[in-house]
């Protein structure tokens, strides 16, 4: 099988319609033998669907893709996502949903598993897909998705649905939508998916139907996650990729605590790269491989359920680790909200444990987060390179350097100035101590966590600009002391803080919210680290660690597995 340039072989119709096999676009020939005792269709099948892949990016728009939120699953991704499914070597029959089918790799997945079955067994695939580029493509491999069945000897029919799936399912969220006690249709043993990934605006018909959902601006592919739970039958499994920006955030806030309260996760599966797993399209995106069911009302209350939680470099699951974890052990309970953790390591575990015991939040210490209000492209009436009469320092990313604050910096295109004046004085803050946090960092960085102490001894000024790349830690009544500044910068600075922090939040970015949520020791524990800082001079490192984790009892086998590189 492949692409080939020469002119379409077409099938003939069989007796039942869905057997069907359409051509593909001009261009695309399909070569599969009819002969039923002809073995190993998999490898061939998994082949020619990526060649369809590869001629179908090629060709097509990648600015309507993008418009579309669409990213096609790679065969290796597909192939471990269908594996992740309980199978049961007793059932005659499976019902199969394809929410957001594309060219149909995650179907083809899972009637690879399907054909693998000793006895015979009767398959219905329900493919969604609104795109009609696509469509012809989804039929013609649904079609041999269907021979591929027969050559093993099962059997397979398919519907294809050329429409939006939120939309075209209101129903299933009867008691959640404007559209009253409508019957739910049908559902499903399965559900797998890749589902678009794009912003929608809160009054779009879909952020209507799933407005309970909706907190901020909703994003689709939560949609897609939350209608396909619920059109589960409930002994139902459901296995998706999708970004892993649900984990946390606010957004996603309403989302997450409807999601974990009417499923259960069964497995998570986390990419340490971020360029690998949608590389043909150019993505650079966190991922995430989540297996869900239908919560039963024992699973809500039952304390020892395991979650099976795996991580590998890339796509190609060559160093695929894998570790049972308790359920508890995934989730995170700080502010009345919950977020889901993808702990990887026994290290994992064992830190978590440690900052859990840890009862304060920022705010419980009487402290506020902010993000820095000097947007550079909304404000460039107010920058300066260099000083003027009325300019005030304008700090960034590039101005943290250790614990320390260093300005100015020369940087090209990033002016160390702005303009003190009533019309930008709701970009300014007053002149004090605070602890300073990055809010970018790339992926492939060792940390993800960088904090420095303003000192306002430093700044001969009475007030400062901030960029909207940094946070800022302040009391929110008064003034940090130097002690609990460098303390609270000391602890973010930390492996066991940074390591915590990637568990819980799998971007880039660091949110006022993900601090919000971090969990504190004591007042008194945070100066005494602060103090330990600046008698010691320390720098961020294994140095640092050490200190920190002894001041706070931590044990000494934590400190050295952290720093064991």
């Amino acid at each position: 099988m492949g692409v080939s340039k020469e002119v379409a072989v077409l099938r003939g119709e069989r007796e039942d319609s869905n057997a069907m096999v359409l051509s593909l676009p001009p261009g695309i020939r399909v070569a599969q033998p009819r002969d039923h005792g002809l073995l190993k269709p998999q490898n061939d099948l998994f082949g020619f669907v990526d060649s369809v892949c590869d001629d179908f990016l090629k060709n097509s728009s990648p600015a309507n893709r993008k418009k579309r939120g669409q990213f096609f699953t790679p065969k290796e991704v597909a192939s471990f996502m269908a594996g992740l499914f309980e199978l049961d070597t007793t059932r005659k029959s499976f019902r199969l949903l394809d929410a957001g089918a594309g060219i149909g790799m995650l179907s083809v997945a899972f009637c690879h598993r399907v054909s693998s079955l000793k006895h015979n067994v009767f398959l219905h695939v329900d493919a969604y897909e609104n795109d009609p580029e696509v469509i012809p493509y989804l039929r013609s491999i649904l079609g041999e998705c269907k021979i591929l069945l027969e050559n093993s000897g099962h059997t397979m029919t398919f519907d294809v649905t050329e429409k939006d799936f939120v939309v075209e399912n209101p129903n299933f969220l009867k008691s959640r939508t404007l559209f009253g006690p409508s019957q739910q249709g049908v559902t499903y043993d399965f559900v797998i998916s890749n589902p678009p990934y794009y912003k929608l605006n809160k009054d779009s018909v879909e952020a209507g139907i799933m407005k309970e959902f909706v907190s901020g601006q909703p994003n689709i592919y939560a949609f897609f996650m939350a209608l396909s739970l619920e059109m589960l039958r409930p002994d139902g499994q459901m296995v998706f990729i999708t970004p892993r920006s649900f984990c946390s955030g606010l957004y996603f806030q309403r989302f997450r605590k409807w999601l974990l309260r009417n499923g259960q996760i069964r497995n998570l599966h986390v990419f340490e790269s971020r360029k690998d797993v949608f590389a043909k399209m150019d993505v650079l995106q966190e991922n995430i491989i989540i297996r869900l069911t239908p919560a039963t009302e024992a699973e809500k209350y039952e304390k020892a359920r395991k979650v099976l939680v795996s991580s590998s470099r890339d796509s190609a699951f060559l160093d695929t680790t894998t570790m049972p974890v308790d359920y508890e052990d995934v989730l995170h309970r700080k502010n009345g909200d919950i977020f889901i953790k993808v702990p990887s390591s026994k290290l994992d575990i064992e830190v978590q444990h440690v900052m859990n015991s840890w009862k304060s939040t920022i705010e419980g210490l009487g402290l506020k987060a902010s993000t820095g209000p000097v947007v550079s492209f909304r404000a460039k009436e107010f920058l300066d390179d260099k000083p003027k009469n009325i300019s005030v320092p304008l700090l960034w990313m590039h101005n943290l350097k250790g614990f320390d604050v260093v300005w100015p910096v020369d940087k090209r295109n990033k002016p160390g100035y702005i303009s003190a004046k009533e019309s930008s004085k709701q970009l300014l803050l007053s002149v004090k101590n605070y602890v300073l946090v990055k809010r970018f960092t790339s992926k492939e960085q060792n940390r993800r966590l960088y904090a420095a102490v303003m000192q306002k001894e430093s700044f001969d000024y009475e007030q400062i600009g901030l960029e909207n790349h940094l946070n800022y830690i302040y009391k929110a009544n008064g003034e940090l002391s130097l002690d609990e500044a460098f303390g609270l910068a000391a602890l973010l600075n930390t492996s066991l803080v940074d390591t915590f922090f990637r568990m819980m939040n799998g971007n880039t970015q660091v949110n006022v919210i993900d601090i919000h949520n971090l969990p504190f020791p004591p007042i008194e524990k945070i100066r005494e680290v602060g103090k330990l800082v600046r008698q010691k001079k320390l720098c961020i490192g294994s140095t640092l660690d050490k200190e920190v984790l002894g001041v706070l009892g931590i044990d000494h086998k934590i400190f050295k597995t952290l720093n064991r590189e």
